[in-house]
């Protein structure tokens, strides 16, 4: 049994109709696309192939990229009974420049399956157990926020566990991160549709209208720091040297969890004295 569910902290979820086919191949040499830079292409929001570069492996200079495949969830089984053959040209006739990737693809089990959902855990701890990351909230990668959150968790936990004891601390650590995953949250919900599903307006309106704004100031500004955190706190949690060591502000919930179904009180920081 997974260790969310052995503990009295369920998690709210809504599985995704799409997920992707995921890869890791070597990067070729006969390519032109540039190994700093995730790169992506659709045909409206039904069909989206990827590459993104991971770096290389321990012990070996050979440049890694993971590639992707957008599918629905449940179409899986198909995809693995067609030819790999017929699939890589379905691929290359959408983006010509992929080829290069898919040259050591020779067999389905070379591919994962990854169907995304959205959830969160209603109370990301237990008894001497506690959950960050994907493991305490899950979403879509549309953000490509997924190892971003992770470190904040991990960041706002050990900022708790120096201010306070384990019975304060687990708490405080998650009201200290509750308002920043409910806003990612709820904009990978409304983002995603834009970028996977069966949809015919949401890409137009994706392509002649939003990606236009995004490229006016201060758009781009503005969507780096969302995404790296600059725009929203990403940890409430602040301390106060004048005061005692060790107690937490008396508005905290005492550990008994909350829902994550609607908006959250509005954000008022955790205070850590010491």
């Amino acid at each position: 049994m997974p260790a969310a569910q052995a503990l009295p902290c369920r998690r709210s979820k809504r599985a995704l109709p799409y997920g992707a086919a995921w890869g890791c191949v070597d990067w070729p040499e006969d390519t032109d696309l540039p190994r700093d830079q995730l790169r992506q292409t659709y045909r409206r929001a039904s069909h989206m192939i990827g590459v993104m570069p991971i770096g290389t492996l321990p012990g070996d200079t050979r440049q890694k990229a993971a590639v992707f495949w957008s599918m629905p969830r449940d179409a899986h089984s198909r995809w693995v009974q067609n030819r790999v053959d017929a699939w890589k040209g379905q691929a290359t006739a959408l983006w010509p420049e992929f080829a290069p990737f898919l040259r050591d693809i020779t067999a389905p089990d070379q591919m994962t399956m990854a169907r995304y959902a959205h959830g969160t855990l209603r109370r990301p701890y237990g008894d001497g157990s506690v959950f960050i990351g994907d493991a305490a909230h899950r979403a879509s990668p549309q953000l490509e926020q997924g190892a971003n959150m992770a470190l904040l968790d991990a960041k706002a936990l050990a900022m708790a566990l120096r201010c306070a004891p384990m019975d304060q601390a687990l708490p405080l650590y998650a009201k200290a991160r509750r308002w920043h995953v409910w806003v990612y949250q709820m904009t990978s919900a409304a983002f995603t549709p834009q970028y996977q599903s069966n949809s015919r307006i949401l890409p137009i309106l994706r392509d002649y209208a939003l990606f236009p704004l995004s490229r006016i100031p201060p758009a781009p500004q503005f969507l780096t720091g969302l995404v790296r955190g600059d725009i929203l706190p990403s940890i409430r949690l602040k301390r106060d040297v004048r005061a005692r060591q060790h107690q937490p502000d008396d508005g905290h919930d005492g550990g008994k969890g909350r829902k994550p179904t609607g908006k959250p009180d509005a954000p008022q920081p955790v205070v850590c004295r010491r």
